[in-house]
């Protein structure tokens, strides 16, 4: 951008019509986007005025220096904050899936547990009956 253009520019703006579509035009990007706001201002009505026939370009120039802010279009802002709730939604579904399969793991893991000591305890009891059996048996080979 030259000199010119910078007092190109804030001439085009101090003129109270440009004001007045640059308000538009910034307000319709803001609601749909770039692209909508574009095709307005490029339609046949807008061409023919001559002061007005540079005034897309320029506008276009402006809403590339706002966009470099990183601002986006309350349409888009809109967009992103529907699919961020989708989301959130979709998030704490999976969390809860995921909850219910650790806990479901967790069940049959202690069930299994429970079994194995289970099991555990009735070979000990078993091999304990069988000891003590064997003890008494002996005493009883000693007392004949």
């Amino acid at each position: 951008m030259n000199e010119n253009f910078l007092k190109d520019l804030a001439a085009l703006y101090s003129n109270p019509l440009v004001q007045n579509m640059f308000m538009e035009y910034f307000t319709k990007m803001q609601q749909e986007g770039t692209q909508a706001a574009a095709k307005f201002f490029n339609t046949a009505p807008a061409k023919k005025d001559v002061l007005f026939g540079m005034g897309p370009d320029v506008f276009e120039k402006m809403a590339e220096f706002y966009t470099g802010f990183g601002f986006v279009s309350q349409k888009k802002h809109e967009e992103v904050l529907k699919e961020n709730e989708s989301l959130k939604k979709e998030n704490a579904f999976l969390k809860e899936v995921v909850q219910k399969m650790n806990l479901k793991m967790f069940e049959e893991g202690s069930r299994g547990i429970q079994e194995a000591w289970q099991e555990g305890l009735a070979k000990q009891l078993e091999m304990s009956k069988d000891m003590a059996k064997t003890f008494f048996e002996l005493f009883k080979d000693i007392k004949k």
